[in-house]
Parts: C-alpha cells; structure tokens; sequence
C-alpha cells in the first residue's frame, strides 16, 4: 500500500531537505502510514468514500513527521554548544522519555474519526450595563 505522503510534501509544508533528512523523511513517512493503518483498518475505504480526504489524512502524517524530524539531530546529546566568532551560545537539549513519536493528537484523532458534532462555541455572560443609560441616553433602546 502506498504511503499517505511524500517526502515533497513535507518540504511544501516546511522547507527543503537534504539527502539525509530525506531518507529520514521517507522512513517516519511509511512509519506513520503504517500506523495509521494498524490504528484504523479502514481508513482506506473510508478515504474512498470521501470522510476522511486524502489531504486530511496527508496532513496528519506532514504533521507527524515535522514533529520528529528536528528532534533526530539531538538523540542522544544532552547539551550542545554553537560558536560563531567570538559568541557562544550553549544549550540543554530536552530530555526524551520512551513516549510514542508518532503520538496521535486529539485534533488528528477528530479528523480520523470524524468530529461527532461542531464544536461548541463559548459563551459568554455578562451583566447588563444599565449604568449607561444616564450616560447615553440615546442607548436606552438598545438594553
């Protein structure tokens, strides 16, 4: 089964990549499809029938993928150090724990699924401001 992105889509939506980060790309790509697949068996039919789209499904992996993607150039280091001229910039690198990297978030999981309604809006409640008829009397209509 194909891959649900290409490593040229992860450079659209970030930016080019050299020889090695494309080979990397390609790898978290197929890792990620895959797993999308072993999560939800019929993703396939489904993006056949048109809920999810190829594109919703595409920018799921894009997003996974640009999330692991920088974090590879530090396994394993716990501090790094960069010096141009005379400055010197040093850093702590985070510590990874053994967390899942292709960790579906919940706006992924809703796109996957299917949102099972809109959203709901906030609402807001407020007393009414009856002080501002004495001040604007020409408002009196409008509370």
């Amino acid at each position: 089964m194909d891959d649900f992105a290409e490593p040229k889509d992860i450079e659209s939506a970030w930016r080019p990549l050299n020889p090695v980060e494309t080979s990397r790309a390609s790898y978290w790509i197929g890792a990620a499809s895959r797993k999308i697949r072993r999560d939800w068996k019929d993703i396939d039919a489904r993006i056949s029938a048109g809920e999810p789209t190829a594109d919703d499904v595409k920018d799921i992996v894009i997003a996974l993928v640009i999330g692991i993607l920088p974090g590879l150039e530090t396994e394993g280091k716990k501090s790094l150090s960069v010096q141009a001229g005379n400055m010197t910039r040093s850093f702590t690198v985070e510590e990874r724990r053994n967390e899942d990297r292709l960790h579906f978030e919940n706006w992924m999981i809703e796109i996957i699924e299917g949102s099972t309604g809109k959203a709901a809006l906030p609402r807001i409640e407020s007393p009414k401001p009856y002080g501002l008829n004495r001040i604007f009397p020409q408002w009196k209509d409008t509370y």
